[in-house]
């Protein structure tokens, strides 16, 4: 017996839900549905409100409640519900489904491919916009400063978001590449932060050159590899139009000090950079780092041990105008010298991440 048809679902995401309407329209023909999560409502009154539409017209609205928890969780456990009513219906051979603002389609994706299996995730489309997108990944204003938190806990900042929707996306519509005055370099910037990514630019009203949709092009686990993987070689591009991808690594620990002493030089005309380091302090822990815009952060990811390396630094860095000898130098600077390694208490050093390690 066959299996039983999948539904093809797209995912589109992107900060602005104008810059989205032409690249949605362009979506819904008449085997589409299309569910449309808007957040204006959250700051005030703490719902997410949602309406469903075909070519016809629209079909339903609706609000789900967000309360202190994390806003992304309490939105996929309302959503699912919702999407499975509308498959079931069988009217429709494509949905499409238009996130929050704010949301990342990563948690969407995991939790669509885990728990319906009448849906095949199909393509993921972000929309970004050529005149802000350097300014949206360079900065370190927090979400909530925006009025596009997903509730209280969260204190993403735009550019983690801004990455990590390109990180993930099959499909990167450029709107408004007609202001921009280096749109090649736009190209190359969102193929350096993901080369799975098809660039299409969009018309002056909005709409895309390309096909966005139903194009099979989603693969769950390249998506995942490459929304997991913290610096290997595969995320080396080559250089162009000023975009710059940088691999750093030593088989030396960091000096946390002077580690934390350089964050800001560190990041300076660095867009994105993700990685594992080292501490000389905590020598048999994995630690986590990750930078977007001005602001960095490093996090627990388990023991040295558990691994099959040998504990070393490894950091991959994207910038524009990045200069990497400069950046190789700064990080450099950061390890323990060889006088250091010898001589040195290192469970005695003066630990400044403490607070978050």
């Amino acid at each position: 017996m066959a299996a039983p048809r999948k539904t093809p679902l797209t995912l589109l995401t992107g900060l602005s839900t104008t810059l989205r309407e032409p690249v949605l329209d362009a979506m819904v023909d008449a085997t589409t549905v299309a569910v449309v999560v808007d957040q204006d409502e959250l700051p005030a009154r703490g719902v997410l409100t949602w309406k469903v539409f075909d070519s016809s017209g629209p079909i339903d609205a609706g609000e789900f409640s967000v309360g202190d928890d994390c806003g992304a969780c309490q939105l996929i456990e309302s959503l699912l519900p919702l999407l499975e009513t509308l498959v079931g219906r069988g009217h429709w051979q494509h949905v499409v489904l238009a996130t929050p603002p704010a949301m990342e389609a990563r948690s969407l994706a995991n939790a669509l491919v885990a728990t319906m299996p009448e849906v095949q995730v199909d393509t993921v489309t972000c929309v970004v916009d050529a005149v802000l997108l350097v300014e949206q990944l360079s900065g370190d204003e927090l979400l909530d400063e925006r009025g596009l938190a997903l509730g209280p806990p969260d204190r993403r900042n735009v550019a983690e978001l801004t990455a990590r929707q390109v990180e993930y996306a099959d499909v990167c519509v450029l709107a408004n590449a007609h202001r921009s005055k280096a749109p090649e370099r736009l190209h190359h910037l969102l193929q350096h932060l993901n080369p799975r990514t098809t660039v299409v630019n969009a018309d002056a009203s909005g709409v895309p050159a390309g096909a966005v949709a139903r194009l099979g092009r989603f693969d769950f686990a390249a998506a995942e590899a490459w929304a997991g993987e913290l610096a290997t070689d595969s995320r080396l591009q080559p250089s162009g139009d000023g975009v710059t991808t940088v691999l750093w690594r030593s088989s030396r620990p960091l000096h946390p000090a002077r580690l934390s002493e350089a964050l800001e030089d560190i990041v300076e005309d660095v867009v994105r950079s993700r990685g594992v380091v080292w501490l000389a302090n905590r020598p048999t822990q994995r630690v986590r780092w990750e930078s977007a815009g001005y602001s960095a952060s490093l996090g627990t990811l388990g023991e040295w041990s558990e691994t099959n390396h040998l504990a070393e630094c490894t950091v991959v860095a994207t910038g524009v105008g990045l200069d990497p000898a400069r950046l190789q130098a700064i990080l450099d600077n950061c390890l323990l010298t060889e006088s250091e390694l010898a001589t040195l208490d290192w469970q005695s050093l003066e630990d400044p991440f403490a607070g978050v390690l």
